[in-house]
């Protein structure tokens, strides 16, 4: 609460520009394998994918900081959605960490066997 507007600010940029820089390369990986004349449908279905995931993504974090916020009330008292909140960003960091080894790992294999 007492993080100044403006590091929010510049840190949601970041956080958009990031996406936003994602999003082209994660569309053409997903779409290179996939026949010339079914690009479109393939492009289709994952911003339909993205759009399903983002959904439930949205109510599983809105959960976790619900049950958080509502088992630590005791303890914390007003700032218990505060900790929820914290709890939530924190399984979403960890996510998204989990995430990042999968790429690197993940794409290392690939292009190694594309080598061969």
């Amino acid at each position: 609460m007492n993080t100044p507007l403006w590091v929010a600010a510049v840190l949601n940029v970041v956080r958009n520009i990031s996406i936003g820089s994602l999003m082209m390369p994660l569309l053409t990986w997903g779409t290179s394998n996939v026949n010339p004349q079914k690009v479109a449908d393939a492009s289709s279905l994952l911003t339909s994918f993205r759009t399903i995931a983002g959904s439930i993504g949205s109510a599983v974090f809105v959960g976790i900081m619900t049950a958080v916020s509502a088992g630590s009330a005791a303890a914390y008292g007003d700032n218990a959605l505060m900790h929820g909140m914290n709890i939530s960003f924190l399984c979403m960091a960890a996510g998204s960490f989990l995430l990042l080894l999968i790429s690197i790992l993940g794409t290392r294999d690939s292009a190694a066997n594309r080598e061969k």
